[in-house]
């Protein structure tokens, strides 16, 4: 019944799709304007359908019966940010990076690298180790990064996703 109108169900379907998707992005994706989303999000909200999740900087929307945990959720609203989907993926492939060699590998600025590591820490998705001055990083659960970016990879609308998942697969299918 709540989701016999096709709006709603489009919206429904695409949260579904992308876990952690946030407002402006459904906004984009489904080209709705935005008194139309809005309403239609708090009907779904209302209904116990969807939930709404702060991550400090944007409201994140997921699928109520997902069975995704609070630290999935967690990992998914960070790697719904290109920035820190980028970094996760350099540290999966080569742990223990630093700030540097994160600016480097990911083309971003020692800053913006900086920023993104301190939110990614203070979630618990990565760990700081201090040797002197220098910190380096390591993915915390590399296995849970890695299991959702292979199952919502096509929602991530990434090719630096595509591209690690299919040398992971290789890398693991020998």
């Amino acid at each position: 019944m709540e989701l016999d109108l096709e709006t709603r169900r489009k919206i429904y379907e695409q949260i579904n799709k992308s876990p952690g998707v946030h407002f402006r992005e459904l906004e984009r994706r489904l080209k709705l304007v935005v008194g139309s989303l809005q309403y239609h999000l708090h009907y779904l909200e209302k209904k116990k359908l969807i939930v709404a999740s702060n991550d400090d900087d944007y409201l994140r929307y997921f699928v109520i019966d997902k069975n995704l945990n609070e630290k999935e959720r967690k990992i998914l609203s960070l790697l719904r940010r290109s920035s820190c989907r980028h970094i996760l993926i350099q540290l999966l492939n080569n742990p223990d990076l630093n700030n540097k060699d994160l600016s480097l590998a990911v083309g971003l600025s020692p800053s913006t690298i900086s920023w993104n590591l301190n939110k990614l820490v203070e979630a618990g998705v990565i760990e700081r180790k201090k040797t002197g001055r220098i910190s380096n990083f390591t993915i915390i659960d590399p296995t849970a990064v890695v299991e959702l970016l292979i199952c919502y990879k096509e929602s991530f609308l990434d090719t630096l996703v595509d591209s690690f998942i299919e040398t992971w697969e290789f890398k693991n299918s020998k």
